[in-house]
Formats: structure tokens, sequence, C-alpha cells
């Protein structure tokens, strides 16, 4: 279940392996609390009958951590982030020009607590927690430790089908991809990444990212002008 939340709207979502209920509560994965999370996880593990079992980040990006070590912490459990990108956790505005650290600071701060653990996510693997096995797929180009997770025969909310789904983060977007010009950014890897990962996923395949609405990769292969096959070079 996803939930949109702070003030850049990212989604954070909520994975469990199955539905809770009363004197049943089910493990459950946090993907990507942002700001503001913290509330909202607690709110909807409570009424899904759901314990937090694992925070995954697919990038560092405050918008998509700042709630992670809160988190994490309070149900003693690491943060799951891409080594290039773990520093991001507790230093969220370096690298950042001065007028964009001038507007996010007074949001977020210069440094955030950082969490009392944190596991790497590092190569082409698999990691499962709160028993579920996410595939995991390097993809750099928004940031050096961007990953993609994916998921098999998932069930999504209002919709019976079980999907195959990607949790792209700010790598593919409805139509669009993640900025490449803040800290980190590389043209470069984002096209490696585009046309040796994302192209490989299925064109069922369900993306759910970091912000914006839900897609397929069926979709952004027709629409996405960075996907199609006379993409120009990014830069």
């Amino acid at each position: 279940m996803p939930a949109v939340v702070g003030p850049w709207q990212a989604n954070c979502y909520v994975v469990a392996p199955r539905a809770g209920r009363p004197g049943d509560v089910v493990d459950a994965v946090i993907i990507d609390p942002g700001m503001g999370a913290l509330p909202v996880v607690a709110d909807l593990c409570e009424r899904h009958h759901l314990r937090v079992a694992g925070v995954i980040a697919t990038h560092g990006h405050f918008d998509h951590v700042a709630d992670a070590a809160a988190i994490a912490d309070a149900a003693g459990v690491p943060v799951h982030i891409h080594p290039s990108d773990e520093h991001l956790l507790t230093h969220p505005l370096e690298g950042l020009s001065t007028d964009l650290a001038a507007m996010i600071w007074p949001v977020v701060g210069e440094r955030l607590a950082p969490p009392r653990r944190v596991q790497h996510l590092a190569g082409n693997t698999i990691v499962e927690s709160a028993g579920v096995s996410f595939t995991l797929m390097e993809a750099p180009g928004h940031t050096p430790g961007c990953t993609l997770l994916s998921l098999t025969g998932v069930l999504l909310d209002d919709d019976p089908r079980p999907r195959d789904v990607t949790f792209t983060g700010d790598v593919v977007f409805a139509g669009s991809i993640g900025r490449l010009d803040l800290p980190g950014g590389d043209p470069a890897a984002m096209r490696r990444s585009l046309d040796a990962i994302v192209h490989t996923l299925p064109a069922s395949a369900y993306l759910l990212p970091g912000h914006g609405r839900a897609t397929t990769m069926a979709r952004e292969r027709a629409g996405n002008p960075y996907l199609s096959p006379n993409a120009a070079p990014l830069s």
C-alpha cells in the first residue's frame, strides 16, 4: 500500500506477505520512508495489523529517507541502503548548490540522526525482509546508489490480479526519469541503467515510482521519451 508523504510528495510503500488481522500481526517492509512517513506508517500498521520488520531505501535522497532512522530504530531493525548513498542518511545537503541547500535546510536541517543499524544493498542479488524476497538491480544515474526492487505475484490495492512489481525509486517515473542535476547525478550512468537494466523488465511489470502515479513497463516503452529506441543522449 502506498502513501504520499512530505512537501516533495514522495511515495512511501508498505509491503507485507499477507494481510494482518486482530490477534495475527504480520511483518511488513517499509520502502522509502521520507519526511512525514513516521506517523503515516504507524497509522497504517495499526489499522492493518502490521509491524515493521524491515526498512529499505531505493536511494539516499532525504525525501525518501528522512524518517528511515526513526522508523527502523523504533522497530529495532536496520535501514537497507546501497553503500554509495549511505552518507546521505546523515548529510542530506551534501554537495547541493547554495541556493538549493538554503531552500531545503529549513525543512530538514543540515544533518539527520544516523540509524543505529545499516545494512548494505549491493550487487544484483536478492534481499529477504519480513518474509518478502526482493530482487535487487543496481541502477545508478539519479544517484550512485539507486537500486530497483522487484517482486513477483504481488496483490496491489484494488487489483485482484497478481502482478510482477518493480519499485523504481527516482530512476523511472510515469513518462519521465529522475533528474540528473543533483549531486551524484550522472547522465552516462543513467543511460546505461535505462538501456541495460530498465529495458530488461517485462512489458507486464507494474512500476511503482518514488513520485507520481504507478505505471507499467509496456506503457513506458510506448510513451516515455527516455525509453524510446531513438532516445537522445541525456545531459
